[in-house]
């Protein structure tokens, strides 16, 4: 990925009626991180993005001729990858949420703002779009290497018809190719995990475990090579379709959510289908995903599977998801203790479950790990949390903290070490 791009500062638009407010605005975002641009109307603010190519703007809602919701409308129109953020007075409230709806806008903030809110939701929302902009390049690479993998094999099958003594070393020669390009292809497959995970909200480290534990069961149950790859992949990948979900959704947890608010975050098996199904290695990963919410009594989604019509893969991976889900409180709003977990797991064989899956996961885990031992994940940076039971943090190779609870000044070091060093190793009990 090009680093320059990354580090280069984010132009910002400011746009409001009133010049004190833009003053303050400009003293606020005033670093060698951000470029600011001003605005007084709405207009000047079209002739601005016409001219600049803007990462974030920051619009007032009430402005003379055209207001913010306006604004923001339209340029979402034109410029839809730009963030947009709303300042709003309290009774500007109802006209917010139409704004909101209307204009696409990533939040709002309420006036007067405090700084450091303010600044923290930038910065936020600057590291959703560049997150989002590494994903495309992502898919783009894995596009790529498809597209090479393939015409190795075209090649290799013009080489066969032509000569035959020169077949073998064609063949030595493509499969160290296709063997990097697998190598190649599941690290990036790992790579795009941990960005997914970077968005606040998606449960960090959550993929990683899952992937590994689902691989190591589904080897036990006499799975295939290939059926093992595709389930370590949809394990990777299992969270992808969250990102189309509303933070709202992402934090709350599953029994406190309405009926809609369930039904739409259970659809993200279908989003992360429908985003890897055009890749060819992929397909059978996302078929995995699709069907990740079917349940084994067939009261699931998205199709109603029952029994084993539900993919060996896709009750793997519900069973593992489930179980750390139930450890970190997303299940019931409360954590859960290793013991409680488990029997929620055995209470719900043969309606949620496949019995047999959970007996084999349950028979793997008192192999693998102690009694009282809680998983133990690889998180993000982006997720740090004062409370978290650190297991290990390793800086360039060093070790920082062990078997720590971490509290914010920890916490603030931590990320002070990141902007000086992306070698960050981040370990938690769940």
């Amino acid at each position: 990925m090009n680093d320059t791009a990354l580090a280069s500062p984010a132009n910002l638009l400011f746009v409001d009626d009133e010049p004190n407010i833009l003053k303050a605005l400009k003293r606020l975002f005033r670093s060698a991180d951000y470029n600011v641009l001003l605005a007084e109307n709405g207009e000047q603010g079209l002739q601005l993005l016409e001219n600049n190519p803007i990462d974030l703007i920051i619009s007032d809602m009430r402005m003379p001729q055209m207001d913010g919701a306006e604004f923001l409308s339209r340029a979402a129109e034109r410029w839809p990858d730009t963030i947009r953020i709303l300042l709003t007075g309290f009774a500007d409230l109802e006209s917010t949420v139409t704004a909101v709806n209307k204009g696409k806008i990533y939040s709002y903030c309420s006036k007067p703002w405090e700084d450091n809110e303010l600044k923290i939701l930038v910065n936020n929302a600057l590291e959703q779009k560049r997150l989002r902009e590494e994903r495309q390049q992502l898919f783009a690479i894995i596009h790529q290497q498809n597209q090479e993998l393939k015409e190795l094999n075209e090649q290799l099958e013009d080489k066969v018809q032509l000569r035959t003594e020169q077949l073998k070393l064609s063949l030595q020669r493509i499969d160290g190719a296709h063997n990097a390009l697998k190598k190649q292809f599941t690290n990036t497959i790992k790579t795009f995990a941990r960005i997914i995970e970077m968005r606040p909200g998606i449960k960090s480290g959550h993929s990683k475990y899952i992937a590994e534990n689902a691989k190591l069961l589904a080897q036990r149950m006499g799975a295939d090579g290939d059926a093992i790859k595709d389930i370590l992949y949809a394990g990777l990948l299992l969270q992808i379709g969250k990102i189309s979900l509303p933070d709202s959704l992402l934090w709350q947890p599953l029994n406190q959510m309405s009926t809609a608010g369930k039904r739409r975050y259970l659809s993200h098996g279908q989003e992360g289908w429908s985003l890897l199904n055009g890749i060819e290695h992929l397909k059978n990963a996302a078929e995995l995903i699709l069907h990740q919410h079917e349940h084994y009594d067939g009261s699931g989604e998205p199709h109603g599977l029952s029994g084993d019509k539900i993919p060996l893969g896709s009750r793997i991976l519900a069973v593992i998801r489930d179980y750390i889900c139930s450890l970190d409180g997303f299940i019931t709003g409360s954590a859960m203790s290793i013991d409680d977990a488990k029997k929620r797991l055995e209470q719900k064989k043969d309606s949620l479950y496949d019995p047999n899956v959970v007996d084999r996961f349950l028979c793997m885990l008192a192999e693998l790990t102690a009694e009282d031992q809680r998983p133990i994940i690889e998180i993000s940076w982006t997720q740090l949390q004062p409370g978290m039971e650190a297991v290990e943090i390793i800086h360039n190779g060093i070790l920082f903290l062990k078997d720590q609870i971490l509290s914010q000044s920890q916490i603030d070091k931590i990320l002070d070490m990141r902007k000086h060093s992306k070698d960050l190793i981040l370990r938690v009990r769940v």
